[in-house]
């Protein structure tokens, strides 16, 4: 089973840092990651930390692992994974079997920087370069780290150079 690669080391909503304040994120009707700043609706996640993606790795505070959404038994993935370069689109899929979680779905917590989760998609065979090849991908967001939107039904964008999601315990 799933369960027998991956195991939840952290649970709440997902999050941006914005301007000091942790904002949740929400699905929208397409299932897609989506920011507005309201507070409502809440997506409650879980960061399952995957053995099989730390085979052969240093052991670090960079835990790779999946975003495991309860509510729908799926997990955050990136629709556009094939693509070289960003800007990246999330929905929900099914989450990959043990030991063969798919490189859309394929997130990265930094328990050494508060628990910043990023996506790591596509390493090179040495397991350096990562998708787009620009280290870890965060969302597009302003300087003081409020998402930006620039397409529809408020979705977040995926890309390099990205603010890292966080995880809160208070819908705000």
């Amino acid at each position: 089973t799933r369960d027998a690669d991956c195991t939840t080391i952290a649970s709440g909503y997902l999050a941006a840092n914005a301007t000091g304040v942790f904002k949740t994120f929400y699905l929208n009707a397409e299932n897609q990651v989506a920011y507005l700043g309201d507070g409502k609706n809440p997506l409650a996640v879980d960061f399952k930390e995957c053995q099989s993606l730390e085979v052969g790795e240093p052991v670090t505070s960079q835990k790779s692992g999946v975003i495991y959404v309860p509510s729908h038994d799926k997990c955050i993935s990136i629709t556009n994974q094939q693509n070289a370069a960003g800007p990246y689109y999330t929905n929900l899929t099914t989450c990959g079997a043990a030991y063969q979680i798919g490189y859309p779905q394929r997130w990265v917590l930094d328990e050494g920087s508060a628990n910043a989760i990023r996506w790591s998609g596509e390493t090179d065979q040495e397991g350096t370069t990562l998708q787009g090849g620009c280290g870890l991908l965060g969302y597009a967001s302003h300087s003081k780290g409020v998402p930006t939107i620039t397409h529809s039904n408020s979705q977040v964008t995926i890309e390099c150079s990205g603010t890292p999601f966080r995880l809160t315990q208070t819908a705000a």
